[in-house]
């Protein structure tokens, strides 16, 4: 069964045609990396998926079913998103951002706390941090926490737009472990990210865009080997550096 589907999607924003005629299958139980520079549309692949954003033209579907837009927090449930620089509120505290989601969805006090504690275990995190505020937290705790807000509910579904790109190398790769071993193929995941070395260590299959179009998918090895154009290959030239 295939995760999600997107089926001849276009977007555009005023004259700027973003996404042309995409279509793609993404594997349950996959890791996909989305490579390309920016403005590419690998950002807008995901919004699409999260609800942020409806193409203007296509259809998009997760496991098998259509999108249906008028039940966007149902759907949300069985996803988890993070982004680039966290995005965590301000004004609510560590334990705050992390548990709001299982909160919503009505979970037991008991239940949302032994998550949440397994969470900063995975995270490497301590428990002191539950009463302060993002803004004193360093990056790559910041980043951290992110990440268990979009696993706090568990989903089978997760989506990550460039959630490692602001961290020095050595949070970075700390960071690449604990999700290696979270990953472990139990879950869907699309990572979006212009780093291909992050990619080839993450990720089972690359999709690589280019102006909104689809240049070049497979598994990496395949890509790597035989790579379509200059485009492609100057992304594993870097990752080689």
């Amino acid at each position: 069964m295939s995760s999600i589907e997107f089926d001849h999607i276009s977007k555009s924003y005023s004259e700027t045609r973003v996404l042309d005629d995409v279509s793609l299958t993404f594997s349950s139980s996959q890791t996909t990396a989305i490579v390309g520079e920016s403005g590419s549309g690998k950002s807008t692949l995901l919004q699409i998926v999260n609800g942020l954003v409806v193409a203007d033209e296509g259809v998009v579907k997760i496991a098998d079913a259509e999108i249906d837009y008028d039940a966007l927090p149902k759907i949300r449930r069985n996803m988890g998103y993070a982004v680039q620089g966290a995005g965590l509120f301000p004004h609510l505290t560590i334990r705050e951002n992390v548990t709001l989601v299982a909160q919503l969805a009505g979970w037991g006090h008991a239940q949302l706390e032994e998550r949440y504690a397994n969470l900063l275990s995975l995270f490497g995190l301590d428990d002191e941090l539950s009463g302060r505020y993002p803004h004193s937290l360093s990056g790559g705790q910041q980043q951290r926490i992110g990440l268990c807000r979009a696993m706090m509910l568990d989903p089978p579904l997760l989506l990550l737009d460039e959630p490692f790109s602001a961290l020095d190398p050595i949070t970075r790769e700390s960071i690449h472990e604990e999700m290696l071993q979270l990953i472990d193929g139990k879950k869907s995941i699309l990572l979006v990210t212009h780093d291909m070395q992050e990619a080839l260590k993450l990720a089972g299959y690359l999709v690589i865009l280019k102006s909104g179009k689809v240049i070049q998918q497979g598994a990496p090895e395949d890509v790597a080997n035989h790579p379509v154009d200059d485009y492609v290959a100057r992304f594993f030239g870097s990752a080689n550096a």
